[in-house]
């Protein structure tokens, strides 16, 4: 039985040029981390019928929500959508394409209402019929922009709202599509809403104490190269000595993002802290703790661009406040980390050549 119902579209714009551009894990990571959050956003009682790589399919049977109230969803969803890529800028320690350049992606939305019919698989409702794929078509459209709100005059309609409630500037617009026909719309872009955003919160700087004494190697490589192979963790069984496995607490490694790794005796749980990145050189600074020793410490990493393939790199291990390491410690720790140093200089060298 065909049922009435409210059609809303949120659609990331740039997912194919991010996926086919950078490294697929980490955006195919950070792509399901966005939609996690556009389905939390959710207070109008939307039901969620597909998840469709870059975009979510949400429905509403019944009578429609007035403009003013969809708006608010989008512009919801937007708000949150955008704050949480200012988190991921601030607080990714990778420098991979995909980390990188998630900023640059865009939401829009498509706003219908016509007929449905629901299809019951199992627990799983979908969602089809003629104005499904209406709704659908509407992604792709002449817009200049990839940052917008498209409600079709059927929903206008049907909610007898005619854009006069909404805190948005609307513009009549419509699109012809092969055997769908004339579709008519409005649409209100949403750049100034982007443009509202305050930045993201400024991190609390962890007050830390380092020893005078370092250790420096010199890379046959790029900065960057020998950066991506330092916080690497889950590479770091290959150039740690002892270390047989390790995990994290997110699927993209993160500034205060845990990672564990295991030892035959003992574990060492590591928590970045600190990530400052320039043209000529990179600071990095992680927290790590072992429980069953009682010890907990800082390293820090600094590594100076020397040439296009020479780097330098500089160690060195600390303390914070309230929890200061012994003297001897120190210095072992400094001798451990010398030779893992110098298994790094060879794994990155040996895939560099």
């Amino acid at each position: 039985m065909a049922l009435d119902a409210s059609i809303f579209i949120p659609d990331i714009s740039g997912y194919t040029e991010f996926v086919s551009q950078t490294e697929l894990e980490h955006s195919s990571h950070i792509i399901n981390e966005l939609l996690e959050v556009l389905v939390e956003s959710n207070f109008t009682d939307l039901t969620l019928s597909e998840i469709e790589g870059d975009a979510l399919l949400f429905y509403r049977t019944g009578a429609p929500l007035p403009l003013v109230e969809m708006t608010r969803q989008a512009v919801a969803m937007f708000s949150n959508f955008h704050n949480r890529l200012k988190i991921i800028e601030r607080d990714s320690i990778c420098q991979c394409g995909a980390c990188q350049t998630a900023s640059k992606l865009s939401l829009k939305f498509v706003v219908h209402y016509g007929a449905i019919q629901e299809m019951r698989i199992a627990n799983f409702v979908k969602a089809s019929g003629l104005d499904m794929i209406i709704a659908h078509r509407l992604l792709k459209n002449s817009l200049a922009s990839d940052e917008y709100v498209l409600a079709t005059a059927s929903y206008l309609e049907a909610a007898a709202d005619r854009v006069t409630t909404s805190e948005l500037s609307w513009i009549a617009a419509s699109e012809d599509y092969p055997a769908v026909g004339t579709i008519p719309f409005q649409y209100a872009l949403l750049d100034t809403i982007r443009e509202s955003l305050p930045p993201a919160p400024t991190r609390q700087q962890a007050k830390v104490r380092l020893d005078d004494r370092v250790v420096q190697i010199e890379f046959a490589s790029s900065m960057i190269d020998a950066y991506q192979a330092l916080i690497d963790f889950n590479g770091r069984k290959l150039w740690i000595d002892g270390l047989r496995s390790g995990d994290g607490e997110q699927p993209i490694d993160r500034l205060d993002a845990k990672h564990f790794c295991y030892f035959d005796n003992f574990t060492v749980r590591i928590v970045p802290l600190e990530r400052v990145i320039s043209e000529d050189s990179i600071r990095y600074v992680e927290q790590f703790s072992i429980p069953e020793q009682g010890l907990t410490g800082i390293t820090e990493f600094i590594l100076e661009k020397l040439g296009s393939c020479h780097t330098r790199l500089t160690g060195r291990v600390g303390s914070q406040e309230g929890a200061e390491l012994a003297a001897d410690t120190a210095l072992g720790l400094l001798v451990r980390m010398r030779e893992n140093l110098e298994r790094l200089k060879q794994l990155v060298e040996t895939d560099t050549v």
